[in-house]
C-alpha cells in the first residue's frame, strides 16, 4: 500500500530539511496493525530529534514522531510470542487508538504521516470523551510524569499535603504533572521563563514562579512554600536548575529528573544533599516500557481520571504545516500541547 510520511536525509531546521515523501507499506503481520493517523502530539525529543540534538538517526531517510491518535484499517493476528497489548486497548478494525512513543519505530515509521504500520504493543487506549487532539497529547506525558511521581513518592495515597515543583510547567509534560498532582491533593507550584506565561499557567497551578536561574527558582520557592521547601521537584531543565533544586527541596525530599534541557553537568553539594537526607532519582520511559505492570498501572491511571487530566491543546496545525508546528515547539511559546491534525 502506498502511504505518505514526512521525512528528512540530514539533521537540521525543521523547514529546511523536512519532506513529504511516498512510502510503501507493507501489509500488517502477525502482531500488527495499519493505523490511519488523524492526530500528532507535537514532543520537544520530535524536534530534537531533526535537529539532531536528541540522538542521532542513524541512517537516512528518516521518518520522525511517535505521539498520535488515528483509526485501525487493518488488522493482523494477534502475536504468539512477545508482550502482551496493554490493558482497555480495543484492537478491531474500525476502533480509535493511541500509539506510545516509546514503542514506535522513529525511524522507519514514525506518526508524521497519512497511515502507518504499527505493533500491537505500540498502541494504547483513547478516552471515549476525548477529541483525536486531546488524545494524541496523552500518553506521552501520563507515562513520563506518573511514571516520574511514582518514583518520587507521589500517588493517589500520598499526595494530599504535599508541595510539588514542577519545572517548565508550561509544557504538555508539565500540564498533566500539575492536574495529576493536584487531582491527588498535593499543592503545586510550577515555573516559566516567561512572565506573559504565567496568567495562564495559574489556571493550572497553585503558584507561579517566573524565574530563569537557580536563584530566582530558589527564592520563588522560598515564598511559595513560607521557607519550608517542597516535597518533590519534577524536572526537565537540567543544569540551569540543577543548584537550586537542592536548595528548594524539603528535608527528606525527592528530585526527579526526566529531561536536560539546558544541559547535563552541574555541580551540587554533596554535604547537603547528605545533611538534608535529598533522594535524586534519573527517569525515562524505558522504565514503565520494560515493565508491564507499571505500564498498565499507568494506563489505568490515564484513563480512570481521564476527565481530570484533560490535556490542554494550546495549538493545532495542519499535516502540511509539520515544519511550522515542531519549530513553534522549539521557541516555547505556548502552554499545554502542540497537535497536528490530518
Amino acid at each position: 500500500m502506498k502511504s505518505n510520511s514526512w521525512q528528512f536525509d540530514t539533521h537540521g531546521a525543521p523547514g529546511e530539511v523536512l519532506y513529504w515523501r511516498e512510502q510503501e507499506l507493507p501489509e500488517p503481520g502477525p502482531g500488527q496493525a495499519w493505523v490511519k493517523i488523524n492526530a500528532i502530539g507535537i514532543n520537544r525529543a520530535d524536534l530534537n530529534y531533526v535537529l539532531g540534538e536528541h540522538f542521532p538517526a542513524g541512517k537516512f531517510p528518516s521518518c520522525l514522531g511517535g505521539e498520535a491518535v488515528g483509526e485501525v484499517v487493518a488488522l493482523g493476528p494477534r502475536a504468539n510470542s512477545g508482550p502482551a497489548p496493554v490493558n482497555r486497548l480495543n484492537l478491531e478494525i474500525g476502533a480509535r487508538v493511541g500509539t506510545f512513543s516509546g514503542r514506535t519505530n522513529c525511524l522507519a515509521m514514525g506518526v508524521y504521516r497519512d497511515i502507518g504500520l504499527y505493533d500491537h504493543v505500540g498502541l494504547a487506549p483513547v478516552p471515549e470523551s476525548y477529541s483525536d487532539q486531546e488524545g494524541a497529547a496523552l500518553w506521552t506525558a501520563m507515562i513520563t510524569m506518573g511514571g516520574a511521581m511514582e518514583m518520587g513518592g507521589l500517588t493517589a495515597a500520598t499526595g494530599a499535603g504535599k508541595q510539588v515543583l514542577i519545572t517548565a510547567g508550561g509544557s504538555g509534560m508539565g500540564g498533566l504533572a500539575l492536574k495529576l498532582a493536584r487531582h491527588w491533593g498535593a499543592t503545586t507550584i510550577a515555573t516559566t521563563r516567561k512572565a506573559e506565561k504565567a496568567d495562564g499557567l495559574g489556571k493550572l497551578a497553585d503558584h507561579v514562579i517566573v524565574c530563569s536561574d537557580s536563584d530566582g527558582l530558589v527564592e520563588g520557592v522560598q515564598q511559595a512554600t513560607n521557607g519550608l521547601g517542597v516535597d518533590l521537584v519534577l524536572d526537565p531543565v537540567g543544569a540551569t536548575f540543577y543548584p537550586g533544586l537542592l536548595s528548594a527541596v524539603a528535608r527528606g525530599g525527592d528530585i526527579v529528573s526526566y529531561e536536560c534541557i539546558t544541559g547535563t553537568q552541574s555541580s551540587i553539594s554533596i554535604m547537603e544533599m547528605m545533611m538534608k537526607n535529598v533522594s535524586f532519582h534519573g527517569f525515562t520511559t524505558f522504565r514503565p516500557f520494560n515493565n508491564p505492570v507499571m505500564l498498565n498501572r499507568l494506563i489505568e491511571i490515564g484513563m480512570d481520571n481521564a476527565q481530570a487530566l484533560r490535556p490542554v491543546v494550546s495549538k493545532t496545525f495542519d499535516l502540511s504545516e509539520s515544519p511550522e508546528a515542531l519549530e513553534a515547539i522549539g521557541r516555547s511559546e505556548h502552554i499545554g500541547k502542540i497537535v497536528v491534525k490530518t
